[in-house]
């Protein structure tokens, strides 16, 4: 029997309405856009091997939505599932074929699911009042591990962490323990990354925390934190390459902090080998990040959408594509508006490769990001590289020429429509020009340099 929120969902209007927003991208194409709710935050994916079938798992204020996107083009809301209660935010990890759905904003929150029935319905196998876990405010699957951070017990007692037992039956997760039972300092673990039972704990203001669970004693053990860095705020969210050498790890509060980079092959010696800040925006927010591989990070940064980046070098980190789900603000607009109205995650793991982001005002995007994903590096012998192209309000310019840049743009008659000049000191981070009205057609670009450096470039305008 499908579980249904509370009120309907127009397909075709709101694919329709989908299309009409126009949302800057580079190496990414918009496959399909659904917005059935008016807010939404944490989301995940779950692959179906037995009817070969991927869905998108959405978090949002009424609840949960599973939206099967096999064919992604023809995404649709398989099922849904009403929250409890309305909520601004909610986390979702998978577990086999079970959901768990966690939010600590409200009331109690904890649900699961079981998704094997997909397409046809979800059946819901707990929920708040079955006294397994009140609320919780994130949640992560390492095994048969369930671990959720800043957890309340049925009794209302908070905690920093705490660790249930899925097997032998994922429905009934049993407890284990607190962290707090072993480290009482720690005053909360705002979220978590564990790899065979290795903690990567954000701690909030107390930092990243690392641990290890010990299954024979059950009990945490302290193996190092990382707490005095650069730029070191509310630290909130990280992820591991399957090396487990390189952790990027983001810190969400206050606003204009970078991403770290930070090498953790010796956990002894933990240190961040890059920070990164795409276009030096004084007020970018990053919040969740993913990472394929051993090579790309696929960042969640609130206003300024999914940012794509080649960390094979981790001190050398490149962009290799993006797509901004939250044209309303960020960097693109050089506004910020307070709040988490914007991109909340970008799942990656899909077999076939496609990314799920999840936007809290213009809701589930279903991208596909090949080109993005193929690029080991950008080549670095050419002067310039600037995209998008065709352009329409911005173009972004990657440049190996530094100093002070005089860029000009002209039309096919030679009439000069833009002429800036910048101090451009990073050939990581590309250039942002906001292009002036003008009428649809071909430009001319130039960038000259103090050394007499100079690159052209043909650009075409569309509006």
């Amino acid at each position: 029997m499908k579980v249904k929120l509370l009120f309907t969902v127009n397909f075709a209007l709101l694919f329709g309405l989908a299309f009409s927003q126009t949302y800057s991208s580079w190496r990414v194409q918009l496959l399909a856009n659904l917005k059935p709710d008016y807010y939404f935050s944490g989301c995940w994916g779950w692959y179906d091997p037995v009817k070969n079938k991927e869905y998108a798992i959405s978090g949002a204020a009424k609840g949960t939505f599973f939206v099967d996107i096999t064919n992604p083009i023809s995404s649709y809301i398989a099922d849904s599932l009403i929250g409890i209660p309305i909520s601004i935010w909610r986390e979702i990890k998978t577990y086999k074929n079970y959901c768990y759905i966690i939010s600590d904003d409200y009331g109690p929150s904890f649900q699961i699911v079981d998704l094997s029935p997909l397409p046809d319905s979800i059946r819901v196998v707990a929920s708040p009042d079955t006294g397994i876990l009140y609320k919780g405010h994130a949640l992560w699957i390492d095994k048969h591990y369930l671990y959720v951070g800043i957890p309340v017990d049925k009794y209302s007692g908070t905690h920093s962490m705490g660790l249930f037992d899925l097997l032998p039956d994922p429905e009934n997760p049993q407890f284990l323990r607190y962290l707090d039972e072993d480290y009482p300092s720690i005053n909360q673990v705002h979220d978590m990354y564990v790899r065979n039972d290795t903690i990567f704990a954000s701690a909030g203001y107390q930092g990243l925390q690392v641990y290890k669970y010990d299954s024979i004693q059950n009990k945490f053990i302290y193996l190092n934190s990382l707490v005095s860095y650069l730029e070191a705020g509310y630290n909130h969210s990280s992820a591991l390459t399957q090396n487990g050498k390189t952790l990027v790890f983001m810190d969400e509060v206050p606003k204009g902090l970078s991403i770290k980079i930070t090498d953790v092959s010796n956990l002894n010696n933990m240190q961040v080998v890059n920070y990164l800040k795409p276009y030096n925006y004084s007020n970018f927010v990053a919040h969740n990040p993913f990472v394929l591989g051993n090579q790309y990070l696929v960042a969640s940064c609130y206003q300024d959408g999914t940012l794509i980046y080649d960390i094979s070098n981790p001190a050398n980190p490149v962009m290799t594509g993006y797509f901004d789900t939250y044209p309303q603000g960020g960097a693109n607009t050089g506004t910020y508006t307070p709040g988490y109205a914007s991109n909340w995650g970008s799942y990656p793991f899909f077999p076939s490769g496609l990314i799920f982001s999840n936007d809290g005002t213009n809701g589930i995007f279903i991208l596909k990001a090949d080109s993005a994903l193929s690029v080991r590096d950008i080549d670095k012998s050419q002067p310039s590289i600037v995209f998008p192209n065709p352009a329409k309000d911005k173009i972004y310019i990657y440049t190996n020429i530094k100093n002070q840049l005089h860029i000009s743009i002209v039309d096919i008659s030679g009439k000069k429509i833009l002429d800036v000049h910048y101090l451009h000191s990073n050939s990581l981070e590309p250039l942002m020009i906001k292009l002036p009205e003008v009428s649809d057609g071909i430009y001319f670009l130039t960038i000259l340099a103090e050394d007499n450096s100079y690159v052209c470039k043909k650009i075409i305008i569309q509006n």
